[in-house]
């Protein structure tokens, strides 16, 4: 019997560790992957935020874009903060672009559960893997080569610790008692989704470590969607920490990004069981990974539709709140 006891502690001491590898390996190919697709679309990006962002709709629709494009809400947040900074969007077109970015970093989990739960990615990661690294080390100075090169480490590494973290989660939850997580509410998994997203600085991450447990039946849709919540004001973390110091304009964009996931996601959390009716009777998605994915963007979608006509009357209001200097210095 200790035999046994020891040989499923040491098994399940491999899960976790495999599990938080998966983590890690995740979170440097996203980084990776930012870093090549902002070198390699950088000028596009920039236009589409500079030139197409003449009314709020069309900053919504290129704050979704870009945020689509990079896979993270908190480059093109930042980004934002820059723009802002140097005048080259004012306060209320920078709104528009930070609400499209909420909506834009829910493709993510859609590309994920229509591609990486349904086919064998143990069987791709490792070629994409190769090619990349091949390409990084032998390309020279080659910079668009390289880049492109580093896009495939990135997408290799983001399916490998999808993988691992799939695969580990599954297996942990044959061993383990699931129904002690029925002990928690609602409210406990949102403030955990809050922290974890804050703590690791990434939504996505969040959002795929949701995806395998709920595949794996370790939790249920119900939690699921209350980690998500949680993660979307999590991920506010980055650019309030990026304009911590920076002028009152950048702290009132960054205001603005953390106001709307607030006001959004405490809607949706008291709004959860709608939501989730909405899913299963509107929607009719019996699949629990489609339904969490399609419940992410719905409630996006509502906390765009609540915020957008009020955006002059916000922009004043994040004006009052985080004021210009004024004081004058100078005796003549």
């Amino acid at each position: 019997l200790l035999s046994l006891s020891t040989e499923s502690c040491t098994m399940a001491l491999i899960d976790f560790l495999s599990f938080v590898s998966g983590i890690g390996i995740f979170l440097f190919g996203i980084e990776q992957l930012e870093q090549a697709l902002k070198a390699l679309s950088s000028r596009s990006l920039r236009i589409i935020l500079r030139k197409h962002t003449t009314n709020p709709v069309k900053a919504i629709a290129g704050g979704t874009i870009a945020t689509a494009i990079l896979q993270s809400s908190s480059v093109v947040g930042l980004m934002t903060l820059a723009f802002v900074g140097a005048g080259i969007l004012d306060m209320r077109n920078a709104l528009g672009i930070i609400l499209g970015s909420n909506l834009g970093t829910t493709f993510t989990g859609w590309i994920v559960t229509a591609v990486g739960f349904k086919l064998n990615l143990a069987s791709f990661y490792l070629p994409i893997v190769g090619f990349g690294c091949l390409g990084l080390v032998s390309l020279g100075k080659d910079t668009k080569a390289k880049n492109i090169s580093r896009l495939l480490l990135g997408l290799g590494l983001l399916l490998m610790g999808l993988v691992l973290m799939k695969d580990s989660i599954e297996v942990f939850s044959k061993s383990f008692d699931v129904s002690v997580f029925s002990q928690y509410g609602t409210l406990t998994f949102f403030v955990v989704g809050v922290a974890f997203t804050a703590l690791i600085q990434s939504s996505s991450a969040t959002m795929m470590i949701t995806l395998s447990a709920l595949n794996a039946q370790v939790i249920g849709l119900e939690a699921g969607a209350a980690l998500i919540i949680g993660a979307d004001l999590g991920t506010t973390a980055t650019v309030l920490l990026g304009a911590v110091k920076g002028s009152p304009v950048k702290r009132q964009v960054a205001g603005a990004h953390f106001l709307f996931n607030l006001v959004t996601d405490l809607i949706a959390l008291l709004c959860l069981p709608l939501l989730l009716q909405i899913v299963s009777d509107v929607y009719k998605l019996d699949d629990p990974l489609l339904g969490l994915v399609a419940l992410h963007s719905t409630f996006n979608v509502i906390g765009i539709c609540f915020f957008l006509p009020f955006l002059g009357k916000f922009s004043l209001l994040l004006e009052y709140l985080f004021k210009e200097n004024t004081g004058v210095i100078s005796r003549y």
